[in-house]
């Protein structure tokens, strides 16, 4: 898929979950769909420091609180953050078994 097919696909994940679309969000789901794995908050902003992208940690946070309330993201008891139909393939077995 296209890097602006993706994009759109999380304009429409955004939209779908009744939340206006922002640069800040999309870069968030951008690095998150691109890690499966998960990632940390801190993690997160480091990535996206690294791409020149000028946010605060806190901002971060909020963000990912309010993606998680949403459905959008999945935070996970040891903080890692993830989409959800990212999951490892383990964890998606056990929840369907």
């Amino acid at each position: 898929m296209a890097t602006n097919d993706k994009r759109q696909e999380l304009k429409t994940m955004l939209q779908g979950a009744g939340l206006k679309v922002s640069l800040v969000r999309l870069k968030i789901l951008e690095v998150l769909q691109q890690n499966a794995q998960g990632m940390r908050s801190r993690e997160l902003h480091d990535c996206l420091l690294l791409a020149d992208e000028q946010i605060s940690v806190l901002s971060v946070r909020q963000v990912l609180s309010r993606l998680c309330a949403c459905g959008l993201v999945e935070r996970d008891d040891e903080g890692f953050y993830r989409l959800p139909q990212a999951r490892p393939r383990a964890a998606r077995v056990a929840l369907a078994g």
